[in-house]
This record gives C-alpha cells, sequence and structure tokens, in this order.
C-alpha cells in the first residue's frame, strides 16, 4: 500500500445535536405523527419547540415509543421499541445498542426526547472533528478526492492505538478491502473539498465518542488509510 497522509486534527469538541437530523419537514411530520393540529402552519424558527412541547403531553414511555415509531418506521416493531424504552433515559444507548445500525438515530431520538424532557433525560452529546488531510504522494491523492466512510474510519484508527474500539471489534476488516460497518461510524462527513495547491482536503465528522475518544489530545499523526477496494 503506497497511500500515506499527514493529518492535522484542528478541533475537537462536544456537540449536541447532529446538524440536520431533525430538519423543518422531520418536526412537521413528528407533530402529525403526534396528531397535533395545523403543524404546517407553524413557523420554521419555532417548531423544534413546539415538538418538544406537544411530546411533553405524552408520558415519558408512550413519548419515547412515538419518536422511534416516527424515526424508525418498520425497522423497530413494538416490542423492540419497548425494551429500548427504559435504556433510553438511563444509557449512551446510541452507543452500547448492540446493533450499530441504529446509533445514529438512536441518538436524534434521544435529542428529541431531551427536548421534551429535559428533566427526566441526560442532555446527550457527540463530537465534531475537524482535520485537515495532506496528501503525500500522487497514488494518495485520489482519496482526498473522493471520501469514503471506509477511508475516513481507517485514517481515524491510524491515529489512535490498538485498543481503540475500532481496532478491537474491526481489525480485520480495517486490514481487509471490505469495512462495511465504516458507514455507521462516520455519522456525517463535510469536507471543504481537494486543494490542489498544498493537496489538501480539510474535513468534519460527526460521530459519537466512543470511537474516537483516543484521539483526545492528538495533534498530528500519519495515515496510510486506504478506501474499500483499493487492496492489490
Amino acid at each position: 500500500m503506497k497511500n500515506k497522509y499527514q493529518v492535522e486534527l484542528l478541533e475537537m469538541k462536544e456537540v449536541h445535536e447532529l446538524p440536520n437530523a431533525w430538519t423543518a419537514s422531520d418536526l412537521v411530520g413528528l407533530l402529525n405523527h403526534l396528531d397535533f393540529d395545523d403543524a404546517e402552519s407553524i413557523a420554521s424558527e419555532e417548531l423544534k419547540e413546539m415538538a418538544g412541547m406537544a411530546l411533553s403531553d405524552f408520558d415519558v414511555e408512550e413519548a419515547s415509543d412515538k419518536v422511534m415509531e416516527f424515526r424508525f418506521g418498520d425497522r423497530l416493531n413494538k416490542g423492540q421499541r419497548q425494551n429500548l424504552v427504559d435504556e433510553l433515559q438511563d444509557d449512551r444507548i446510541w452507543e452500547e445498542y448492540s446493533d450499530l445500525t441504529y446509533h445514529k438515530e438512536l441518538f436524534n431520538v434521544c435529542c428529541m426526547l431531551y427536548w421534551g424532557f429535559p428533566k427526566r433525560f441526560s442532555e446527550p452529546d457527540i463530537v465534531k472533528i475537524k482535520l485537515k488531510i495532506i496528501s503525500q504522494n500522487n497514488v494518495s491523492d485520489v482519496n482526498l478526492k473522493t471520501l469514503t466512510p471506509s477511508f475516513i474510519a481507517r485514517l481515524l484508527n491510524d491515529g489512535m492505538d490498538n485498543h481503540n474500539i475500532i481496532y478491537r471489534l474491526f481489525d480485520e476488516q480495517i486490514a481487509s478491502n471490505k469495512f462495511e460497518e465504516s458507514a455507521h461510524i462516520i455519522w456525517k462527513l463535510e469536507e471543504e473539498g481537494f486543494n490542489p495547491e498544498d493537496r489538501s482536503n480539510t474535513i468534519t465528522i460527526h460521530t459519537s465518542w466512543n470511537w474516537v475518544d483516543q484521539l483526545k489530545g492528538v495533534k498530528s499523526y500519519e495515515s496510510t488509510a486506504f478506501s474499500d477496494g483499493q487492496l492489490n
């Protein structure tokens, strides 16, 4: 593998919601799901507060079920939702649930429930990371021009030792050509775009703390990350 990158960690901070996870359309949809009258007439800047108020008209258990039903649809049946109700209040379920394909949506559910019941739910938190990735040779440029979750997840892993949770769970996938779970590690990815002058791309990632906790205090590191399908 010829890929080589210099990675600079520009920002790492706690945030309390995933940008654009609850759009105006989503909030109107939730209000309709709660049988709230005339949700479409509410000003967009008031929708979040109104959704929280509408939820507070229900008891916590029913509200939790309704938000999960709205966000997950038929991905979770009623029995599965009921099993999660207590865990939503007590655990960091967006990090601990056994199926990580649900983690991002469980976080979004917990955000809404906190807005509706701030005395019953702790404010959920995730991490926002800003990285500048600099290609060290021509071969490496391609991954900065077309970013993939598998490349970014391997890149994050390279900044931590082998005790980090990404490596402990997925060491075989990291070394192989198929890292399917990476799409559920990188919750949101934004980029400034490839800069040919210094062969860099600056990216912003949102994810849960458990994946990247070991990056706290790291300023820079080298990486040989690759995207799925690039191994010879």
